[in-house]
């Protein structure tokens, strides 16, 4: 069993020797190990996912880097043929704008360039020998970006477009009708926040970075190890339990979890693919992030999860190919006992029963028929073949319809045997023994409907009895005790008379308290009374009993230990039933256990159960079985010396069963023991 982290106090021994228990306090939090802390285990499992996405991000630089010839080439020629590619986008959106060649086109490309890095524009139309230029006031770079586009026009669809010089488009229905020259110059300053700012600032930092790349990536592979390591050996560990404890992951079998963290993986991985196919760079980028967190956790998870079941132990057992082998292993068993079973069956039945005689004989017969027609039938493979069918024409169906038979007698056997008295097989088309043994399941049928229906109506006469007897004798009971206790409270000078009305107003109660408990026994071992569940602390529940019984403790010379956790324990009972249970059985340890001894009553947490135990020396011998006790009105003390009237256990069994718990009963010498099993409610 796992014990919580403990620490003695300074002088153990000391403590040991003058008190019967050592104090143990809990570690201060700065000495709980870093593997027992959330804090820093959460903190490793975030920096573990930075310290990944930085080293992906690394690997995916270098490649980039590598592949763009950044080690190899200058910055401004990487700069140039990016500048040459945004320029050519740039002049596509001028000649879509300046097409027409209206004022208000004009003005929109005059627009659009005013918000760019763009110092200077030119565009010469061949066809229509039209010029238009663009100048800002920035002061333009040396470098003139040129480019040359093409007006292509289908015959057959009208439509035209521009492009630039990929004669690929064209075909036997296209024909170029325009050139168009374009010639860009960039501003030498680039202070606006556009494509060309960004591109220059990217570059920028990829020539900074180059070398800087590789560091970066082995230092976060560096801590992506730690962390990882940090992370799998902290696994299960929790501030107060020195050995590893069980988590909610761990429940799924190992190879259910795995599959699902695979399909999941897969999932992700082609959703963000089909997904960042068509998407532009930078969407692409921003939902490839929280994909690759969303994977890195649950791989990281099972790694954690994996780990966890090793500590534990026996993590192969948690999975379903283990409980498959296992199940097959019980069924390969079963099938090679219910083997045996019937080759010994049927050697037995071979030497008893009629119709295993009667079968006997009519295999016989197709086993001598078969001979003689193989005899006979001088190797004639046809004449066999016909034998053949028509054979197992006949025993086919008649093999078949004995099975059918035989299912039906199975069916109405199963019925009896899981309580469904009132099942009739159908006889009409049996034929032989089937027919008999199936007329006999039927009478059984019968026979145990009537004596069920006969038991059940006596015990509903009983307990109708009982209660109605019961409110009869209450009514002159009441008016007994009433008027004898109105004589004990007569001045009268002869005290017997005062003593007559006590003993008489004595036993009177006790006639009552007998009729109400045998009332409610009655109805409590029938299911008659309403049992309102609720949450209840049985915690709560003990420490009352305690209060309403120390006193009477201390006057029965008892000394009354309890013991109870100090999380609170909360069933799912009546509360009012469930005291009448406590108070029964703390009732039942007053009256008969021995006095100068102690009564013991704890309240443990065993395996999502609450268990209540009383147990205390009996003050007589014990001769009479556990079982025996539960009944009605047995009495430990067989020469009834106490007030008892043998009801208090028997009505305490039952009402604990009525809300969903078991009590067992235990006798051990003089040890007398009661125990209490509740569900704990989560």
């Amino acid at each position: 069993m796992n014990e919580p982290i403990r620490e003695s106090a300074v002088n153990e021994e000391a403590t040991v020797n003058n008190s019967p228990e050592t104090v143990h306090v809990i570690p201060p939090q700065n000495q709980v190990p870093l593997t027992h802390r959330t804090a820093v285990k959460f903190t490793a499992f975030i920096l573990l996912i930075l310290m990944a996405f930085l080293a992906v991000c690394s690997v995916l630089a270098a490649i980039v880097m590598i592949d763009a010839e950044i080690y190899t080439t200058p910055a401004q020629t990487i700069r140039y043929n990016i500048f040459s590619s945004l320029t050519q986008n740039d002049a596509h959106k001028l000649i879509t704008y300046l097409g027409l060649g209206t004022v208000s086109d004009e003005q929109i490309a005059e627009n659009y360039l005013s918000g760019r890095n763009i110092a200077s524009v030119e565009l010469y139309f061949s066809e229509e020998e039209r010029q238009w230029s663009y100048k800002a006031a920035a002061p333009a770079d040396n470098t003139v970006y040129k480019s040359t586009w093409y007006h292509v026009l289908n015959r057959d669809t009208g439509a035209s477009w521009y492009e630039w010089t990929d004669y690929a488009i064209l075909d036997d229905n296209s024909e170029i009708t325009d050139t168009i020259e374009v010639s860009i110059c960039l501003t030498r300053t680039l202070n606006t926040s556009d494509e060309y700012y960004y591109a220059d600032l990217l570059v920028s930092a990829a020539y900074a970075l180059r070398y800087w790349i590789y560091g970066i990536g082995l230092a976060s592979a560096i801590l992506i190890i730690a962390c990882f390591v940090f992370l799998l050996s902290a696994s299960g560990r929790r501030a107060g339990y020195t050995d590893p404890q069980p988590g909610w992951g761990t429940r799924i079998p190992l190879d259910v979890l795995t599959a699902a963290v695979g399909f999941a993986a897969f999932a992700l991985i082609q959703l963000t693919h089909e997904s960042t196919y068509f998407m532009p760079d930078l969407y692409a980028i921003l939902l490839f992030i929280p994909c690759f967190v969303v994977l890195l956790v649950m791989v990281l998870g099972w790694c954690m999860s994996m780990a966890l079941r090793i500590k534990l132990g026996g993590w192969w057992k948690n999975t379903v190919i283990f409980y498959a082998l296992r199940l097959a292993r019980i069924v390969l068993g079963k099938l090679w006992a219910g083997l045996r079973r019937i080759a010994r069956g049927a050697l037995s039945l071979l030497r008893s029963v009629p119709l295993v005689w009667k079968t006997s004989l009519c295999l016989t017969a197709i086993a001598v028929i078969e001979f003689f027609a193989i005899l006979f039938s001088y190797g004639e493979w046809d004449v066999l073949t016909v034998f053949w069918a028509f054979k197992n024409l006949i025993i086919g169906p008649a093999l078949l319809y004995a099975a059918l038979m035989l299912r039906k007698l199975q069916k109405g056997g199963e019925a009896l045997a899981s309580g469904d008295l009132s099942y009739q097989i159908d006889t009409g088309r049996m034929l032989w023994d089937f027919k008999r043994h199936g007329e006999n399941l039927n009478s059984i049928g019968e026979g145990m409907t009537a004596a069920v229906e006969q038991r059940m109506k006596s015990e509903r006469m009983k307990t109708e009895l009982i209660t109605n007897v019961s409110h009869d004798i209450k009514t002159p009971l009441t008016s007994i005790i009433n008027y004898s206790d109105l004589i004990g409270k007569e001045p009268c000078e002869n005290e017997k008379i005062t003593e007559y009305a006590d003993v008489l107003h004595r036993q009177s109660k006790r006639l009552k308290n007998l009729i109400e408990d045998l009332v409610e026994a009655s109805k409590a071992s029938t299911g008659n009374l309403e049992i309102l569940l609720a949450p209840c602390e049985v915690g709560v529940m003990l420490s009352q009993t305690v209060g309403e019984y120390e006193q009477r403790m201390k006057q029965c010379q008892l000394e009354l230990m309890t013991a109870q956790p100090d999380a609170p324990v909360t069933i799912l009972a009546d509360g009012r039933r469930l005291w009448r249970v406590f108070d029964n059985l703390m009732n039942n340890a007053c009256k008969y256990a021995q006095p100068g001894t102690r009564v013991y009553l704890t309240l443990e947490k065993i395996n999502d159960q609450a268990v209540i135990s009383f147990k205390n020396t009996s003050r007589e011998a014990l001769n009479l079985p556990a079982d025996e006790l539960l009944e009605r009105f047995v009495q430990g003390d067989s020469a009834r010396k106490t007030d008892g009237n043998g009801l208090g256990l028997s009505i305490a069994k039952s009402l604990t069963e009525l809300q969903n718990g078991t009590m067992q009963l235990t006798v051990d010498g003089d040890l007398f023991k009661v125990i209490l099993r509740f569900p704990v409610l989560r």
